[in-house]
């Protein structure tokens, strides 16, 4: 901690002003991050586009492409603007889209709420406060320690599209490249802002993450319901994902959603930088109240504790996977009534066998697996905090043993992990039924379920990392959830790329509804799961507390 303050400390103690400073810590802890992203981002573009231009290099061949895949909804709905990708840059934009635009904002949200909201939890913000600054200018200068971050980002994923749009083969105008960039920051930008503001209302950072994500989840699927036909393109306009996407750079380089874009940046930078002078430091503005009745129910045990503390962020996470699961059933209809030969073709990539709904079901339960997945992220931080904290050490006083207090909170995480399956797979049938598609009710709640043993893999991987690493439990969820997502999305989209497949944790997972899952698969992923919590008790009992 005093490591973390000591610039600060040494400035203010020369009689400069605190700011300056705080916004420089800000940056120093995500440039790191936000030059690899730019790296990322910008070789991610530049690698689809000279792919692209030397497997078709006549506008015959690209047009050819465009005819079948260009207007087929069902592609827009999972993978975003398909409807330019007769051309090298449209091509370039729709083939990073989901991928870009979903890392840049989970990445903002979750460092927004670290710099701010983590701060507090850690008590590091509370001294920072005491010297020669205040919250409203503190929250300010945090922020724009971010966004200069968010800068790097820009810069260098433009620097190297433009480095690769030397190629002639390619066409990047500088205008187009700039405009690109942009829509690469859009919702960087925007997420920041979300964090900033969710750290003002939540009274910790698991609370904030969790109405971030729960947003991100909401305009992730607006910009699916719009791009899932003509009727419902508005919807685009509601979300940063479709201000991204309606920029349309290199083919119509349209400026106008940046405005609705910028608005929603200064309306929500300025509501959390306004709201960080209404609230006390260390407390959320929908914190409980300061007085009620006591309430003693939860108070028994560990586990009951942590069920008692924890209940709303699991059910909201239930609700979420429950909630995404009906949305993308709902699509079903959509997707498979305007098919196309071409969006066959890209679903055998991921599973050849079966009915068309069957499979893009199957391909759409990847993302809610990736949600009921990273569930035990929340958990694990939450333990994590608590042990560092040295709240933990309170409860071992007592007579409750270390095992008692992990296996409570590991059978709580499961619990909530199989309520999530059963939920998603629940809510696509529903979904998918009230647009007149026959799914069976049975064959969906085993989709959901099939969703549980990976999920409890995970969980079993980040308590291993607990017991070792409080700190970096979290971080080793997403991690494995989000590598394994993209790698198995890559691994099956983009040719010669298909031992990535075997690097994600999804591939070992029956693609229901188009095939049941094999038992034996199932009792070995359990068991596995099963070994690896025990494995973190054992771990665990051995180590000392790790306090701030």
């Amino acid at each position: 901690m005093q490591d973390a303050l000591t610039p600060l400390a040494v400035h203010a103690s020369r009689g400069g002003a605190a700011e300056p400073a705080i916004a420089r810590s800000a940056l120093r802890r995500t440039w790191v991050a936000a030059t690899a992203w730019a790296l990322v981002f910008g070789g991610s573009a530049a690698a689809s586009a000279v792919t692209y231009a030397g497997t078709y290099p006549t506008s015959a061949e690209r047009q050819a492409i465009a005819s079948t895949t260009g207007r087929d909804s069902g592609f827009a709905v999972l993978l975003g603007p398909v409807a330019d990708i007769g051309t090298v840059g449209g091509y370039t934009v729709y083939k990073n889209f989901v991928f870009l635009t979903t890392i840049g904002a989970i990445w903002a949200l979750l460092a927004a709420t670290r710099l701010l909201r983590g701060e507090e939890d850690a008590g590091r913000r509370q001294m920072l406060l005491s010297g020669r600054t205040t919250p409203v200018r503190a929250t300010a200068a945090t922020l724009a320690g971010l966004m200069a971050a968010v800068g790097i980002v820009f810069t260098g994923a433009v620097a190297v599209l433009l480095l690769a749009g030397r190629d002639s083969r390619l066409e990047f105008g500088t205008g187009s490249a700039l405009l690109y960039g942009l829509s690469l920051v859009i919702n960087p930008v925007l997420f920041a802002a979300i964090g900033a503001l969710t750290s003002q209302l939540a009274a910790t950072r698991r609370g904030a993450a969790g109405m971030g994500f729960g947003a991100f989840a909401v305009l992730f699927v607006l910009r699916m319901l719009g791009d899932s036909g003509p009727h419902m393109h508005w919807l685009l306009w509601l979300t940063p994902f479709g201000w991204s996407e309606l920029l349309r750079p290199f083919t119509r380089d349209a400026l106008l959603p940046l405005l609705p874009a910028a608005a929603a940046a200064l309306a929500l930078t300025a509501a959390a930088i306004g709201l960080s002078a209404r609230r006390d430091t260390g407390a959320g503005l929908l914190a409980s109240r300061d007085t009620a009745p006591p309430r003693l129910s939860g108070l028994g045990s560990p586990t009951a504790l942590a069920a008692r503390l924890e209940l709303p962020t699991l059910a909201a996470w239930c609700a979420g996977a429950g909630a995404a699961a009906l949305s993308l059933g709902s699509l079903a209809k959509v997707v498979t009534d305007t098919s196309t030969r071409s969006l066959a073709n890209a679903l055998d990539k991921f599973t050849p066998q079966g009915a068309l709904v069957d499979r893009y079901l199957s391909v759409a339960f990847l993302f809610v697996a990736a949600i009921v997945a990273l569930i035990p992220a929340g958990q694990l931080a939450a333990m994590a905090a608590e042990e560092t904290s040295g709240r933990t050490a309170h409860v071992l006083a007592g007579p409750a043993s270390r095992i008692s207090v992990l296996v409570g909170r590991l059978a709580l995480t499961g619990a909530a992990i199989t309520t999530a399956g059963l939920l998603s797979g629940v809510g696509a049938w529903l979904g998918a039924a009230m647009r007149g598609t026959g799914v069976g009710f049975g064959s969906m709640v085993v989709t959901g379920l099939n969703l549980v043993p990976t999920s409890l893999l995970v969980l079993g991987i980040g308590a291993c990392v607990l017991a070792l690493a409080p700190r970096a439990a979290g971080v080793a969820v997403y991690t494995t959830v989000i590598g394994s997502l993209l790698a198995d999305m890559l691994g099956s989209l983009e040719p010669g790329t298909h031992w990535l497949r075997k690097a994600s944790f999804f591939h070992y997972m029956a693609s229901a509804p188009t095939e049941s899952p094999d038992a034996l698969t199932v009792v070995i992923t359990v068991a596995l799961a099963g070994a690896l919590c025990a494995l973190a008790c054992v771990l665990f009992q051995r180590r000392d507390l790790q306090l701030s």
